[in-house]
């Protein structure tokens, strides 16, 4: 039988546990997007992301919170082994404490120059298979970029929709949180906080739970800010686009310091005699 109705009575009267957040508002066993233009930092920010949940420690300098060390599986579909050797040592001190949790629950899969089709025909692959055994047990699955993860039109609602169940199935399976990065459509500088900032068809982000948005800081709010041209380049804004599970959240601002980390971030005063337009936020879970 493929149709399992609900047991309303368990549901109406058993004791839920609360909500297990991975990331502030991203549930196990669900799918996610980090959604940005190229060359934005979203990959560096997931390898944040990533090393940060392996170790249980803050991500980005408190934008979000610290959690209990878990597993963690990267897939890396354009970064090569020196790549992330480089990337990697840029997020971490070698003598941090706990640093060792890392050999036990950080899996990086350099893939560059490789075929990482995860669906293709609409159809898990191999290579799917593989990760779904690889990531059993993990608390989240990162899987960047989106494009190359599949073998379909990302502007078909259907081949996506397929995608979508694809990395739904794999939560499912392994327990985690998945997040795919994407890049954003070339209008997304004009709403840059939307779920519709996305590249591609609206399947994509209509089935998506979670959305995180990053953008460049425009001229406006750098003038604003009194925030020089070479400084503004340093500046991120961070948008909740997409929170089923969690009211909406306002922006944050990150900004790149040394090895291109990001670090949670307050915006300098705004010039005299203008009012205040936003800040940054410490999010929690």
């Amino acid at each position: 039988m493929l149709l399992k109705p609900l047991d309303l009575a368990w549901a109406l009267t058993a004791p839920l546990p609360p909500l297990d957040f991975v990331l502030p508002g991203l549930l196990p066993g669900t799918f996610g997007l980090l959604v940005a233009p190229g060359a934005t930092g979203k990959s560096q920010l997931a390898l944040d992301i990533a090393t940060s949940l392996a170790l249980g420690r803050p991500v980005a300098g408190g934008l979000f919170p610290s959690s209990l060390p878990g597993k963690v599986v990267f897939l890396a579909g354009e970064e090569s082994d020196r790549l992330l050797a480089e990337r990697i040592r840029c997020l971490l001190s070698l003598d941090e404490q706990g640093f060792a949790a890392l050999y036990d629950n950080l899996v990086l899969l350099p893939m560059a120059g490789e075929s990482c089709t995860l669906v293709a025909d609409d159809r898990p692959t191999l290579l799917y298979d593989e990760l779904r055994a690889l990531g059993d047990g993990a608390r989240l699955i990162i899987v960047d970029p989106l494009r190359r993860m599949h073998g379909g039109d990302e502007n078909n609602s259907s081949e996506m929709t397929a995608f979508v169940v694809a990395m739904e199935s794999l939560a499912k399976a392994t327990g985690a949180a998945v997040m795919g990065i994407h890049h954003a459509n070339r209008a997304s500088a004009a709403d840059a906080g939307s779920q519709h900032a996305a590249r591609g068809s609206s399947a994509l982000v209509d089935g998506a739970r979670w959305q995180l948005n990053l953008s460049r800081m425009d001229e406006k709010m750098a003038n604003h800010h009194a925030i020089s041209d070479v400084e503004r380049a340093h500046y991120i804004a961070l948008d909740f686009a997409k929170t089923n599970y969690l009211p909406p959240r306002p922006r944050c601002w990150l900004k790149r310091g040394p090895g291109g980390r990001f670090q949670l971030a307050q915006l300098p005063p705004p010039r005299s005699n203008t009012r205040t337009v936003g800040g940054a936020c410490l999010l929690t879970t």
